[in-house]
Order: structure tokens, then C-alpha cells, then sequence
């Protein structure tokens, strides 16, 4: 029976409370009820053995509706599965209105005891046509090469009954398309207007858009239209392309569902690698660990690799990600068309091949420093507290860790320890002095305190000269000589803190006549450009003790002057000072393509005159340069910022947190995090099934009740018999087509296999080959454990390859098994 307390909840629209009260109508019928709202938008998901009828589910979803005079819900999503399929068979979109007039026809109307299924229809072409397609909407603001990448990623999400529509505004026609055809991925036509309009943002659809990627090039421009698309809009997703740190942090805090980047660091550390040459490909922090991504051509006798079977590379300190024999020229082109997992689980690893894999190198102590500017980890949000509720957390404790940290950075240099010695001497001396004064110069205590801050200032003739003579006499010359010393020692104290802040300014213009390292002799990476990603570049490759000089033509915003040995003057001209005939590596990465071309070509000739090879990395701004690029220098690594960025941008679009991002096999993976959720599509599955059945690599997983654990190193390459839950924390290494399928739920099917298993020689180890089979087939607890008890017996499973050989290999510890593919029928 069902409650008041339920009713009225469902009356107001609670999902939750809707889907109980209609699942308990149709579960004779065997049919599950799922539900949940966005915004004024009540989706329903019905799950069923059989094919749901469109016209009698709507019928029936309007008559519940009525019947329970549900009011605050404008339109209905009504979604048909089939049980253990991820894609829904059909979709359709019900306008809803309590008040209309709207019935639906009289044979359509059933009640809950009426069959709701069907039988599947001959052709496939029918359920087509029936069903209607789930859109997601964008809107993204700026058609720069950034903005024009971003809409070429979006749409590569679309996926089957998937559809993406895009919809641009810009203030004029971009000159020139970098994408071809970029138009035509328009859902519309481009908008002219101002995005920080409210009109401009209604017109492109901001009420029914998922995301909005703000990415003008003006990031006053981009905060203020993100302002107004969340006024205009509390659930949409913000993306907005900014480096303020600090403010975007704040934004995150007020404004909800907002993530920002800073387009030209985000490839830096791609930029640094390459430089490096020395086959880490990407290098990134999850928590207090540090990882990195490394490519190398295995060595004979390599403990680790040579001879070692590609399914057993699996360890809890690295993980194989990618595969390539030396001796077939096949695999390579196989492995064009996945990102990972191009190998057989049994293929033997052999000296010359070329592989790829992910390792864990260490913790805190050793990872690479963040830019000067506070990471948004590391900010904290301001305290609304009053000063009485923050004395009272002090008196409870609560304070220490504050009061320590404020101790810790008074520690970090001497003049900061000199300030503050000073002013607890002034205040002391303040102190003194006023009780003096008050008790020899019989004066007021305010009049005290204020002839002791006089004394600090340098005032003595002033304190003496204003006391009345007759007072005067009555004073103690000690009192008059101590007052005398507290003049003398506030004068230098001055004095020395505005030599303090004198030398500080100082420095700063002056760090350039500093005497800097020397330019290094061989063996070193050459900077031409040292803006912002010139910048965070040398530092990532100074944490890699690799050395390095730079070339600039600009200091105004030039920072670590004193740390890296720097050359001022034109680069083209300036190359020949740097050793570069000797150097490791040049990194052009100016803001001028052209001029990084200029300079690209210069130095190769100078190399050539001296007969070396020298490794090229050049920026660019556009994927279309980038390719004629690698035409004309084959060697060069030619990479554009904004075509890396954008696939973050679009990931970030579609919710997920990317932490990081590098080059593998000819394409950008993103070290994406996903925080589980209770509709996610990857609750229930186990690891394994995520890994091959999406084409991603798990490298981190934690349950929701290990949160609090602070070392983060137990939960990096996880088994793949790991089950999610809601509430997980879940990272893995994608490309953006792995990225696209999670999204849809998309998964390769696995194939079928039948295992064999005949009466073990000592029954004693069953129960652990149940559990063994259940744990990494995924089937039922039961059917592993009656599967056992039964032998020799065979059970037909769906299990990827890699799945199936660790399943083998597992249960032949305990009794004779085969396992083989059942040809499909």
C-alpha cells in the first residue's frame, strides 16, 4: 500500500517517488522504472525482456501523470531498454500540461494490467524509424582556432542515435575557417552578437544547452558571459578559458558547475617532453603520486619486458599500454585504429619491439613544481566567520594548524622574520612608553597611548615639547633618556623596512644584472620564447634536471631570471651564442608561427653546417600548418596548442575533470576523472569490462568509504575484478573516442566463450575456483559455486580476450581447464 508521504512527493515531481509509484503498476509485467529530472524535463527509463510499445508506454506515462495531477514538470523524456543492453531501443519527448486539453485517443488508453510489450519487429529499419533521437546541445562562444577546434571535438561524440548540435556565437565571421567545412557542423547558422547578451545566449538556446565553452579571447569577456549564463541558466556547465587562477577558483565557488583553462599551458607539458627526448611521452599527478608515461624499444635482457608475456604486464607499478613488434609491419597498422590493447594477451614480449606503458615514480617530495600562481588545489576559501566565532575556534583548537602555517611562512625568508621581530619590538616599546607617561607625566591613558605612537614615529621634540612644563619637571630624566631610545630605534626600524621594500623593488627590475648560470656547453634544450608556456616549460624540464637556455626578446613578464641562464636579443640572430650545434633539442614556441618557422629552419642549417642531427619541437597555432609542417621537416615535432587543448575543452563539456593530457600512437590521450554516480554507465561493471569493452586504461580507483585514506599510492593500477559502485573515484587514460563511448554506454561487445572444466585431482581447492571464476567472469556468485560442484561440466560466458586468458590462467592452478571461442550464430 502506498503512502501519503509518497503521493504528495509525487505530485510535486520527485523522480524518485514517480518511479516507485510506476514501477509498482507494471512490475507483474517484469518491467523496471528508473527516473530522474533536469530542470522543468522528467526522464523516465523503462527497462523490460521485451520490446516496449511507443504508443501504450505514452499513453500509459500520460495517464499516470493525470491520475496523480502532476503540475511542476513542462515535458517528458520516455526512454525503452532492453534488460543488460546500454543503448535505449527507443526515445520520444512528450510536451506535458496538467491543464491541457490534450487526451490521448481512446485506444491508446490501457490500464496497468495491460500488456505493455511486444514481439521485436522483422526489421530493424522499423525500430528506426519509431524511435527518436537523443540530442545534446553546446553552445560554444568564440570561433578562434580554439572555439573552431572545440566544435570539430564536440561532434565527435556523436555516436549512432547520439546526436551533437553545436550552435556558435561570435561577434564577427571568422576570415578564415582553420577547419574545413566547419560550417556545416554548425546546427545552425553562426550567430553575430555579443555573448555577454542575454538576448544572444536565449537565441542560441541556452535554457536546453548541456554545456557552454566560453573561449574568446578576451577573458574579461569570457568571466562576464559566464555570469550570465548561469543567471540565465542554474544547471548549465560552464567551460570558460581563463589564467586566473585565483579568480577562477572563486568563480567556481559561487558560481557551481564551472571549470576553467588556460589553453596555451595545458599542452606544456607535452611541449617539455618532447624536448626531452628521452621517450617520456606525459607526466602527471594523482594526489601525492607522481606518473608518467614512457616509450622505449625494448633491450635484450630487460628484466622487466624481454621475454615477458603481454597479458601478465600488469603490475602495481606500471601497466603496458601499447604494443608494437619489431618484426610485423601489420600490428602497427592494427594499432592505428585503437589506442590501447593492440595485442594478444599471450603475445611474448621480445627484444627490438617498441612498447608503451604508464608507471608510478613517486610521491610528494619529488613532483614537478606548479607555476608561481596558486593551483586551485591549493587555495582555500575565505572564512565567513566573525572575529568573535574565529577567537572561539582558536580556544578550541581549532586555530593550530592555521597559526602554524602563518609561523611556517614567516619562516621562509629572513626579511619577512626581520618585519616581524620589528613590529613585536615597536609594539613593546609603544607599550612601555605610554605606561610611563601616563604614571610620571600624570596624563590620560588615551593621551598616553597617543604621545607612545608619536614616539614610535620620530617625535620626541613633539611628545616633549607638548607636555606642559610644569608636568615636565616632575619627570624622571631616565624616563626622558628611555623615551629618547624608543625614538632612535622606531627611526631605524623605519628606516630598515623601507630599505627592505627599497631592495625588493629593486630586485625585481633588476633581476636581469643578477649573475645567472652559465649557458650550458652540450647536451642541453634550447627556449626560443620564454612568455607564459616558455616559462612553465623550463621549469618542468629543470625538475627533470635537464639543462636549459633560453632566448627572449621581452623580460617585462619574464620570471625565474636568476635560475635559468637567459640570452636577450633577436632569436634568430641570438642562436649561434647558445651552443646549439651541442644542444639536445630546440623548443621554438613564440606567438608568431611564422617566426618559429624562421627559426626552425635557421637552426637546422646551423646544425647541419656542424653535422649534427638536432631535435625540433615547434609551436603552431592550427592542425592545417601543423601537417604541412611535418612535410616540409619530417623530423620536427610540429604541435598546435589549441587543436590539444580544444579535446580537454570538449571533455570537460561533457562533465568529466581532466587532469592532464599527452601524445600516444598519433593521438591525444586525457588522464579523465570520473566520480561515479548512481545513473552512471559504469555502475555495476567490473574493471575489466571498462577497460576493453571502452578502450580506456583504469590507472586509479577508490571507494567512496576510502576517501579519508591520504595516501593515494594503494589505489593506483587497479585489478581489473574491481566492481563500481556509486560513489567511486574512477581516473582513467582515454582518447576521445574512449571518452565518447563511456558517455553513450557504447561497449564492444565481448565475445562468447565456453569453458570446460573437468573433476580435480583435490576437490579441496574448489570453492576458491568459484570464486575465482566469479570474480573475474562477473557472472553470478551461485552459478560459479554450482558450476564447480557439478563437474566436469561447461558453462558458456561473454568474456573479452584478455579476460579469458586470466581466467584460464587462474583457475589451471586449480583444476584442468578449457577455455575456447564459440563461433557466433
Amino acid at each position: 500500500m502506498t503512502s501519503t508521504h509518497v503521493l504528495d512527493r509525487a505530485r510535486a515531481g520527485d523522480a524518485s517517488a514517480l518511479a516507485l509509484l510506476l514501477g509498482e503498476a507494471l512490475q507483474t509485467q517484469g518491467i523496471e522504472v528508473t527516473s530522474d529530472r533536469q530542470g522543468d524535463c522528467l526522464n523516465l527509463r523503462f527497462r523490460a525482456t521485451g520490446r516496449l510499445n511507443p504508443e501504450r508506454l505514452i499513453a500509459f506515462v500520460q495517464q499516470s501523470l493525470r491520475t496523480l495531477q502532476v503540475e511542476c514538470i513542462t515535458a517528458v523524456q520516455v526512454f525503452a531498454y532492453r534488460h543488460d543492453e546500454p543503448d535505449p531501443l527507443w526515445s520520444q519527448t512528450v510536451e506535458w500540461s496538467l491543464d491541457s486539453g490534450d487526451q490521448p485517443p481512446p485506444e491508446a488508453e490501457l490500464s496497468p494490467e495491460a500488456g505493455l510489450q511486444e514481439p521485436e519487429p522483422e526489421n530493424s529499419a522499423e525500430t528506426s524509424e519509431v524511435s527518436a533521437q537523443l540530442v545534446d546541445r553546446f553552445i560554444v562562444c568564440g570561433l578562434g582556432s580554439l572555439g573552431q577546434y572545440c566544435v570539430l571535438n564536440l561532434k565527435r561524440f556523436a555516436l549512432r542515435a547520439f546526436e551533437i548540435h553545436v550552435t556558435a556565437v561570435d561577434q564577427v565571421t571568422p576570415s578564415e575557417w582553420e577547419i574545413p567545412d566547419l560550417p556545416s557542423l554548425l546546427e545552425n547558422e553562426l550567430i553575430l552578437g555579443d555573448c555577454r547578451d542575454e538576448e544572444v545566449l536565449l537565441r542560441a538556446g541556452i535554457h536546453h544547452c548541456r554545456s557552454v565553452l566560453l573561449v574568446t579571447s578576451n577573458e574579461s569577456v569570457n568571466v562576464e558571459a559566464a555570469m550570465v549564463a548561469r543567471r540565465l541558466n542554474p544547471q548549465v556547465r560552464l567551460i570558460v578559458r581563463s589564467s586566473r587562477q585565483n579568480l577562477n577558483q572563486l568563480l567556481k565557488q559561487q558560481l557551481g558547475n564551472f571549470i576553467a583553462f588556460e589553453p596555451t599551458e595545458l599542452p606544456a607539458t607535452a611541449f617539455a617532453l618532447a624536448g626531452l627526448g628521452a621517450g617520456i611521452l606525459g607526466y602527471f599527478n594523482i594526489g601525492e603520486c607522481q606518473l608518467q608515461v614512457v616509450e622505449q624499444v625494448v633491450q635484450p635482457k630487460d628484466f622487466r619486458f624481454d621475454g615477458a608475456i603481454a597479458g601478465s604486464l600488469h603490475k602495481r607499478s606500471y601497466r603496458l599500454l601499447s604494443y608494437h613488434a619489431a618484426a610485423s609491419s601489420t600490428e602497427l597498422t592494427a594499432a592505428s585504429e585503437r589506442a590501447f590493447h593492440q595485442w594478444q594477451p599471450e603475445t611474448r614480449v621480445r627484444a627490438g619491439d617498441r612498447i608503451a606503458y604508464v608507471e608510478v615514480v613517486g610521491s610528494s617530495p619529488a613532483r614537478l613544481p606548479a607555476s608561481n600562481a596558486p593551483s586551485l588545489s591549493q587555495l582555500q576559501p575565505e572564512s565567513q566567520s566573525s572575529w568573535l566565532h574565529r577567537l572561539k575556534a582558536i580556544a578550541r583548537g581549532e586555530g593550530r594548524p592555521k597559526i602554524s602555517e602563518f609561523w611556517r611562512w614567516m619562516q621562509a625568508q629572513p626579511n619577512r622574520r626581520a618585519i616581524g621581530i620589528g613590529l613585536l619590538v615597536a609594539f613593546c616599546l609603544w607599550a612601555l612608553a605610554s605606561i610611563l607617561l601616563k604614571i610620571y607625566a600624570d596624563i590620560t591613558w588615551v593621551r598616553a597611548f597617543s604621545l607612545g605612537m608619536i614616539l614610535l614615529l620620530g617625535g620626541y621634540g613633539d611628545v616633549f615639547g607638548g607636555i606642559d612644563p610644569e608636568d615636565a619637571v616632575d619627570i624622571p630624566a631616565w624616563v626622558s633618556l628611555f623615551c629618547l631610545l624608543v625614538t632612535l630605534i622606531s627611526v631605524l626600524f623605519i628606516l630598515g623596512v623601507f630599505g627592505f621594500i627599497a631592495d625588493s623593488l629593486l630586485t625585481s627590475r633588476f633581476d636581469f644584472l643578477r649573475r645567472r648560470p652559465p649557458i650550458p656547453k652540450q647536451n642541453h634544450v634550447v627556449i626560443v620564447g620564454f612568455g607564459r608556456i616558455g616559462q612553465r616549460v623550463a621549469m618542468l624540464l629543470r625538475a627533470f634536471r635537464q639543462p636549459v637556455v633560453a632566448i627572449t626578446e621581452n623580460l617585462e613578464n619574464a620570471k625565474l631570471l636568476t635560475q635559468v641562464p637567459l640570452v636577450l636579443g633577436d632569436a634568430a640572430t641570438e642562436l649561434a651564442k647558445v651552443n646549439l650545434p651541442t644542444a639536445k633539442s630546440l623548443l621554438v614556441l613564440t606567438d608568431d608561427q611564422m617566426l618559429n618557422l624562421e627559426i626552425a629552419l635557421t637552426a637546422r642549417e646551423l646544425a647541419r653546417q656542424f653535422k649534427r642531427e638536432l631535435g625540433l619541437v615547434i609551436r603552431t597555432y592550427n592542425q592545417r600548418f601543423s601537417d604541412n609542417l611535418s612535410q616540409l621537416l619530417p623530423d620536427a615535432k610540429a604541435l598546435a596548442a589549441y587543436a590539444l587543448s580544444a579535446e580537454a575543452f570538449a571533455g570537460a563539456a561533457f562533465g568529466e575533470n581532466i587532469l592532464g593530457l599527452f601524445r600516444l600512437n598519433q593521438r591525444s590521450i586525457l588522464v579523465t576523472e570520473y566520480m561515479i554516480t548512481a545513473e552512471d554507465t559504469l555502475v555495476g561493471k567490473l574493471l575489466s569490462e571498462i577497460t576493453y569493452g571502452y578502450g580506456v586504461v583504469p590507472i586509479f580507483h577508490q571507494k567512496s568509504s576510502q576517501f579519508y585514506i591520504q595516501d593515494t599510492a594503494e589505489f593506483l593500477m587497479p585489478s581489473d575484478d574491481v566492481q563500481l559502485q556509486a560513489g567511486d573515484r574512477l581516473v582513467v587514460l582515454a582518447s576521445l573516442n574512449g571518452l565518447r563511448r563511456i558517455e553513450h554506454g557504447e561497449r564492444v561487445a565481448p565475445r562468447h566463450w565456453r569453458l570446460e572444466a573437468q573433476q580435480p585431482l583435490n576437490p579441496g581447492g574448489l570453492l576458491d575456483a568459484g570464486s575465482i571464476l566469479h570474480r573475474i567472469s562477473g557472472c553470478h556468485l551461485d552459478t560459479a559455486r554450482n558450476f564447480m560442484n557439478s563437474l566436469p561440466n561447461r558453462l558458456d560466458l561473454p568474456l573479452y580476450d584478455h579476460q579469458a586468458y586470466r581466467l584460464q590462467q587462474e583457475l589451471s592452478r586449480y583444476l584442468r581447464v578449457k577455455l575456447t571461442p564459440v563461433a557466433e550464430t
